[in-house]
């Protein structure tokens, strides 16, 4: 049977052995002997052995809609109270933390906090992904030592969900900056396309011939220009840059610094928002692992049987759910 390991207890301290002293209480004026022979001294006191971590696990499965079905300051406030009463005054050297994460993600803001209190109360942090973690949930991943992933499971591109009113719908982040590039590729595709046939079947110049283009591609393009919003388009920028500043800043907690981090892993953040056509784009473990993330096969999590049991039967029932897990069965 697996169980974790304790810390250990003042008891399991090697004791200072007790040696013969003189008459005055101090060290012996001679060493002891047996039948004329001199003894040998007592072997010295043996290094206190050091205590064993403790391994937590905490379950973040979210499904559906309502409380804690998103990654946002509730949650925090949730994972925040969970390790004072799991984890207590636990030195962080001596805690090592297991996150079981199902999300399809939140806010950027949010996971970033999880993650920076995640890191403060853990000396080694694990992430397992059975099955998605996207958006921001990818982001929260970025913070582990090691990353296991299911032979299906995904990560995804650092987006934002924005709520838009006018339109009473949550749009994506990623999906506006996209259609704002694609509009102006498309406008500048059809004026240097065009320039070129009104260039061989007119007498213009040139120059004549691409401005013409141009005018009538503006004039094309127009009422699709007019239904975008500029406010959602600069809150859109805003959250991706946010979203990747958030990334960096984590990769460089783990690794210690830019200095540990490798050219691809410094390449990361803008990939993970700009290297992707979608915000549903599936980012396998092979993927991840070409991206410099430390991305491991779930086959190879010590804890898999325990954990994929839960997720079973979590998936059957589709609630959220927060809480942490204790390990007393076989692995």
């Amino acid at each position: 049977m697996a169980k974790l390991c304790p810390m250990a207890s003042d008891s399991d301290t090697t004791e200072t052995p007790e040696f013969p002293t003189g008459g005055n209480g101090g060290p012996p004026t001679s060493s002891p002997s047996v039948d004329g022979q001199t003894a040998a001294m007592a072997s010295p006191a043996e290094t206190p052995r050091e205590p064993v971590a403790r391994r937590h696990v905490i379950v973040i499965y979210q499904a559906g809609e309502g409380e804690l079905s998103t990654i946002d300051y509730k949650l925090f406030q949730t994972v925040r109270d969970l390790l004072d009463g799991e984890v207590g005054d636990s030195p962080q050297r001596l805690t090592e933390i297991d996150v079981w994460l199902d999300s399809g993600g939140g806010k950027a803001s949010a996971a970033y906090k999880i993650a920076l209190l995640l890191r403060s109360r853990a000396a080694k942090l694990r992430v397992v992904i059975p099955d998605y973690a996207k958006s921001a949930a990818t982001l929260l991943a970025l913070a582990a030592d090691e990353i296991y992933m299911g032979a299906a499971a995904e990560l995804g591109p650092l987006d934002a969900q924005i709520g838009y009113e006018k339109a009473g719908m949550t749009i994506s982040a990623l999906d506006v900056a996209r259609s704002l590039e694609d509009l102006a590729e498309k406008g500048i595709s059809m004026a240097l396309s065009g320039g070129a046939a009104v260039l061989e079947t007119t007498q213009l110049s040139r120059a004549e011939s691409l401005g013409t283009m141009v005018e009538f591609a503006t004039r094309f393009m127009a009422p699709v220009m007019d239904k975008l919003d500029p406010t959602i388009i600069h809150w859109s920028t805003s959250l991706l840059n946010e979203s990747a500043a958030y990334a960096r800043r984590l990769l460089r907690m783990r690794q210690g610094g830019d200095s540990s981090m490798s050219e691809r892993l410094q390449r990361l953040p803008e990939d993970l928002v700009g290297l992707y056509p979608s915000h549903g784009f599936v980012i396998s473990r092979d993927e991840a692992r070409e991206l410099g993330l430390p991305v491991r096969d779930l086959e190879m999590y010590d804890y898999r049987g325990v954990m994929e049991d839960i997720f079973r039967s979590l998936d059957n029932d589709e609630v959220t759910q927060v809480r942490f897990v204790k390990l007393t069965t076989s692995r």
